[in-house]
């Protein structure tokens, strides 16, 4: 298995996950944190596609992705949050 594939894969498992009470909090953190965006980087999403699989997701708990002109002013480099 690539790293791509298993990227893809551990982001449909958290996807799945995410309506679990069991989970919920583990894959809000997930999504919101460097887990989401290392897994998403090595599936070879962009910025803009991390923040439309985050939209998508974030029906039942919001996250929110930052722009980068946000982050620029902030000193960082475009943080998704939970």
């Amino acid at each position: 298995m690539s790293l791509k594939a298993l990227a893809e894969a551990i982001m449909l498992q958290a996807a799945e996950d995410f309506l679990s009470e069991e989970r919920h909090e583990e894959d809000v953190a997930f999504f919101g944190g460097e887990g989401f965006r290392i897994c998403s980087e090595l599936a070879g999403m962009n910025y803009p596609q991390q923040c439309m699989l985050l939209e998508l997701i974030s029906i039942s708990a919001p996250v929110k992705c930052e722009t980068k002109k946000t982050a620029a002013a902030r000193g960082t480099q475009g943080v998704l949050h939970a």
